[in-house]
């Protein structure tokens, strides 16, 4: 498979890592009393951070938005990358196993402290990836 096909599917993976992750908000199951006394000590407990009041749950929020931005960030990127991929850019090798190693991070991290949802996408993007640059060299005659 070429390394643009590559790019493409870790894109569409990673976007929709992204629209599951963004669809998971506000990110913690309320079942019972248990969970519903947590969330409640998180926006009740205030601390200042760098001149402004904010509660845990303003931090746990934010992160969450964060990571869902930061995921069709990467999804774009990806996808402009198999452009590049398919123009001939052989130069985009770092950065293809930069995304490598942190989609590799990202499961690894959805393994100890999350759950399998995000450890598969995660793993499946890793794979896609690792089928990028290993794949066939851009030459003159066949793009990538």
């Amino acid at each position: 498979m070429q390394r643009s096909t590559w790019l493409r599917i870790a894109a569409v993976l990673t976007a929709a890592y992204a629209i599951a992750h963004t669809a998971g908000m506000p990110w913690t199951p309320l079942t019972g009393p248990d969970e519903q006394a947590v969330v409640d000590a998180m926006k009740d407990v205030h601390f200042a951070a760098f001149g402004v009041s904010r509660s845990y749950w303003d931090f746990y929020q934010g992160f969450g938005v964060a990571i869902s931005v930061l995921l069709v960030v990467q999804a774009m990127l990806l996808w402009q990358s198999a452009a590049l991929a398919r123009a001939g850019g052989a130069n985009i090798r770092p950065m293809i196993v930069t995304q490598l190693a942190g989609f590799m991070v990202n499961a690894a991290v959805a393994a100890k402290y999350i759950f399998a949802a995000p450890l598969i996408l995660a793993a499946l993007i890793a794979c896609c990836l690792a089928g990028a640059p290993i794949g066939p060299r851009p030459d003159s005659r066949r793009n990538s």
